[in-house]
């Protein structure tokens, strides 16, 4: 279940090619010297976690098991999501990194990364933090999607292998 909820896959088109512009933008920034930019930093990201995975349809994990719940169906969409273990996904490994660039402590920047899960049906908070970290719009559904959806049969640790591998194809197809 991605955060993305359908919003660019042609079930929904406000005008005639929506899709087609769509896909056209996300060409244009994976191929672009600011998006290339961009999956530079997040392959440093990722190589940079402390453990070597990635979860999906949440921001982080990290040291949310004891945050309080509003109701039963928070409480179990909660317990799915903290199932996969402790970890960010990769805009939440993008926007982790950046803040430990600037000088915070890992262990308390990945803490303070909000849970943002997709239950809320709300996945523009994680654009907005991708955003705020250097991200464009389009980079940031792009790379949501794929850790939701694209990723959504693999483990955690398969899925972050899958993304260093989907980084390094585009940084080369990028430099031909």
């Amino acid at each position: 279940m991605s955060r993305g909820g359908g919003e660019y896959e042609g079930d929904g088109e406000q005008f005639q090619n929506e899709w087609a512009f769509w896909e056209h933008r996300v060409r244009r920034v994976l191929s672009g010297k600011p998006g290339r930019k961009a999956l530079a930093e997040l392959r440093e990201a990722l190589l940079a976690l402390p453990e070597k995975r990635l979860i999906s349809n949440a921001l982080s994990t990290a040291g949310k098991a004891k945050l309080p719940v509003e109701n039963r169906w928070e409480a179990e969409d909660r317990q799915a999501l903290l199932a996969q273990g402790e970890g960010v996904c990769a805009v939440g490994a993008f926007v982790w990194h950046k803040r430990v660039k600037a000088g915070a402590d890992p262990v308390q920047a990945m803490q303070d990364l909000p849970l943002n899960p997709d239950y809320n049906g709300n996945p523009d908070q994680t654009i907005s933090l991708g955003q705020r970290a250097g991200l464009s719009n389009t980079l940031a559904w792009v790379l949501m999607n794929r850790n939701d959806d694209t990723c959504e049969s693999l483990t955690p640790e398969e899925r972050y292998e899958s993304f260093l591998e989907w980084i390094d194809k585009q940084l080369a197809a990028s430099t031909k």
